[in-house]
């Protein structure tokens, strides 16, 4: 897949939006790493699998790597924007705290 094609720009879109205000809201603070790993591949599969359905890239299903691709850069987008932005300004956790059962909010005592 061309990095410049219109798939590639929204797996881009979706995977970074997904790791700054969807994935936070699935992710609970107290799961294992290994645990928040797993349903952040589990979630861009699903995404990226969706995003390629809904862009025409299985229209002729000559290219089964549309879909892979579309995975791949659904998963880099939302682990590049997870790590560099929203985990460090602090949006992410903020998110996960307000969403998480049990958990006080950020202000809440």
């Amino acid at each position: 897949m061309d990095p410049s094609s219109d798939l590639a720009m929204w797996n881009l879109i979706v995977g970074a939006l997904s790791a700054t205000l969807v994935l936070p809201v699935i992710q609970q603070p107290g799961w294992s790493p290994r645990l928040r790993a797993a349903v952040t591949l589990i979630y861009s599969i699903v995404v990226g699998v969706g995003t390629a359905y809904f862009t025409g890239a299985f229209e002729h299903l000559a290219d089964a790597r549309a879909g892979v691709s579309s995975v791949l850069f659904t998963l880099v987008a939302a682990i590049t924007t997870y790590k560099g932005f929203a985990q460090p300004t602090g949006i992410a956790p903020a998110i996960e705290a307000a969403t998480s059962p049990g958990r006080a909010g950020p202000g809440e005592v």
